[in-house]
């Protein structure tokens, strides 16, 4: 069976992790249950295809829909919520977090100096002065909480 940790949108299956290609709250389709649409939490990648983790709007389910690997629905798993992970939360990277929300709060030159300074490369000290500065905001505004 499949588990949904949905505070760290991990998914697991027999208590192994499967790979997250992406999160993002898009239109993942509509809920069987009550009609309402559902908003994509995660994709993760299985050997048979793709697994989309999404919520009802209407009324709070999680779904989670199973694609082959040319995005043909197959059908919709069961899934349950995982037990909280332990620990403190894990800070996602930079690149790990959809470039629409870094857009709507960073600037092209702090975001291009966030990611370099991630990679171990030259940046503009300034630039990441003014975007720590903007990292209390982020984290208000999309729940996500970074540090670099």
């Amino acid at each position: 069976m499949y588990s949904f940790d949905e505070r760290e949108r991990e998914l697991y299956f027999e208590g192994e992790r499967l790979d997250r290609r992406w999160t993002g709250e898009e239109l993942a389709g509509f809920c069987a249950g009550c009609g309402g649409e559902l908003s994509s939490l995660g994709c993760y990648s299985t050997p048979g295809g793709w697994l989309v983790a999404s919520r009802c709007r209407g009324c709070g389910s999680i779904v989670l829909a199973e694609y082959d690997s040319r995005w043909a629905w197959k059908g919709d798993r069961e899934v349950a919520a995982a037990p909280p992970t332990p620990g403190p939360r894990k800070m996602p990277r930079i690149s790990e977090i959809p470039r629409e929300e870094l857009e709507a709060v960073f600037t092209p030159a702090e975001l291009r100096d966030m990611e370099r300074c991630e990679r171990g490369e030259p940046y503009l000290r300034q630039n990441l002065y003014r975007a720590r500065a903007k990292y209390e905001k982020f984290e208000r505004l999309f729940g996500v909480r970074i540090d670099i």
